[in-house]
């Protein structure tokens, strides 16, 4: 276990030497913690799944990969390396290296596996008919929602859990790291097992932009001093001085659209180039054959649900499309400008006797990134920011990413900011017509 503590700057003057209190052995304080707190911790599965009684799940390949991330809409990017994915639910998988987005079906029998240990882990995962997480928590009766962090701090910023295959111990791991931003709380870390490593560390006093001052403390039974430490965090975001974005969706209404983003780069990246991600839902469509003629292959690619023809519903997973447009936009001066249409899907038709002509749906801001390679320091990955899902299937481990926000007004409106559009919906008038006019109508 890894615990990792920030103070905001604006409390730093009234930290005194009460504030991380050792309590007993194996047992810390920290004392009316206002800041950014990270908990990370490494667990086997074996011993995950030893906690639901009287279960047994198939066979885990140590082939598969898979990732969730939970981000609540109300979390905060003001601090300067807690860069999180679209406020929602994200879920990443892998078959050996082979990313599952072009055979992403709930029949399939390895989703179906992988599928089970979900429901297991986090209690919302129906497994039999492509209905993802129903909660931003995990349920109570699930190995997290037991954990007493969960019930303690019952909403975090980000909930972020790996499990994989490591192969310097031979098994099959879950990797687990949640943040909250918390205000004035006391936190108690406790070392439960004997065999667990329990890592503590309060930081807060800045030596420079990215160099932290603190205090390190390793939880045994007999000493828990705390020893001096130093830390280095690069900053994820560029600034918002320099760099920054917006976008808009013309029309608001109907079934055809544009999403147009204007990036305004008022500095270069060498060694860098930046891209447009864009994370939409269900009830959005990118259509294939238009962005293959009006784009080539390796400018824009699409992944995940692309049927034409499929109503709101009907697709495989419900988990909609990822678009990632790479730079060559239009430019003018320091600003670039991109637009990708995109259509709505059919939403179901009214019941009949509804007045309801239209359906507001939306979708989040894209995410707007510069990807420069080899540039990962040690493999070492960032506190509070391990690239989110889908950038991290997407770009290689060895490559770093810098962010590009919104612009500060839109942030301070939002924090995730995005566009709603209006669907028009139909009317279902059967009830009163014969099966012959049943029948025409339908053929109609």
């Amino acid at each position: 276990h890894r615990h990792t503590f920030f103070f905001d700057e604006d409390v730093l003057s009234s930290l005194t030497e009460e504030t991380i209190q050792n309590l007993e052995p194996r047992k810390i304080r920290v004392k009316n913690f206002t800041g950014a707190r990270e908990w990370k911790v490494l667990t086997p599965l074996d011993d995950c799944i030893e906690v639901v009684s009287q279960q047994t799940l198939p066979v885990w390949n140590k082939g598969w990969k898979v990732r969730v991330q939970i981000a609540s809409g109300g979390q905060d990017l003001s601090h300067p390396f807690n860069i999180a994915p679209t406020s929602g639910i994200h879920i990443g998988i892998s078959f050996d290296n082979e990313t599952f987005s072009h055979r992403l079906n709930f029949r399939e029998v390895e989703f179906l596996t992988i599928c089970k240990y979900l429901d297991v882990l986090f209690g919302n995962f129906i497994c039999n008919s492509g209905q993802p997480l129903q909660k931003m928590l995990p349920t109570q009766t699930s190995i997290l929602g037991r954990n007493a962090y969960f019930k303690e701090y019952n909403r975090p910023s980000i909930l972020d859990f790996d499990l994989r295959f490591d192969e310097e111990t031979n098994q099959i791991i879950t990797d687990l790291r949640v943040v909250w931003n918390c205000k004035n709380q006391d936190i108690d870390i406790i070392k439960e097992n004997e065999q667990d490593k329990v890592e503590l560390g309060v930081f807060g006093q800045k030596l420079d932009s990215e160099t932290f001052l603190g205090e390190k403390i390793i939880i045994d039974k007999d000493d828990n001093n705390s020893v001096p430490t130093m830390i280095t965090v690069s900053h994820q975001a560029l600034s918002s001085n320099l760099f920054y974005f917006n976008s808009s969706v013309t029309p608001t209404q109907g079934f055809h659209h544009s999403f147009k983003t204007s990036i305004t780069l008022s500095a270069s990246e060498p060694n860098c180039e930046f891209y447009i991600l864009h994370i939409f839902p269900n009830s959005f469509l990118v259509d294939t054959y238009q962005i293959n003629e009006l784009f080539s292959d390796s400018l824009v690619q699409i992944f995940g649900e692309t049927d034409l023809e499929d109503p709101v519903g009907i697709t495989s997973l419900k988990w909609g499309s990822v678009v990632l447009a790479k730079e060559h936009f239009l430019r003018q001066d320091n600003v670039f400008e991109f637009s990708l249409p995109f259509r709505m899907r059919y939403q179901p038709a009214n019941s009949e006797g509804s007045q309801t002509s239209h359906v507001v749906v939306s979708a989040p801001w894209p995410l707007v990134v510069y990807a420069c390679e080899d540039m990962v320091d040690n493999g070492q990955v960032p506190l509070f920011a391990p690239t989110p899902l889908p950038l991290s299937l997407l770009f290689p481990p060895t490559t770093k990413l810098k962010y590009i926000l919104p612009k500060k007004e839109f942030l301070q409106q939002n924090i995730c900011p995005s566009e709603t559009v209006r669907v028009p919906v139909g009317q279902m008038c059967l009830g009163n017509m014969d099966y012959k006019e049943n029948a025409n109508s339908v053929r109609r």
